[in-house]
């Protein structure tokens, strides 16, 4: 089972690249439209049982979420 992490642009985050936003900026923006991090992809599939615990921090970093 893979855990992915897209990124689909928009006119929205278009424009806050444009405008030089930082790193946080974007990530609250995409956040906000549904975008879903590597690290939440990975618990809501440890959740419904599509993988591991351990195969999910043998290749995402966690320790910010603990």
């Amino acid at each position: 089972m893979a855990i992915i992490e897209i990124l689909k642009m928009d006119g929205e985050l278009d424009e806050l690249i444009a405008h030089r936003a930082t790193g946080r900026e974007l990530q609250k923006s995409a956040l906000a439209r549904g975008f879903r991090t590597l690290a939440d992809d990975g618990v809501r599939r440890v959740l419904d049982g599509s993988t591991a615990l351990d195969e999910l921090m043998r290749v995402v970093d966690l320790t910010d979420r603990m």
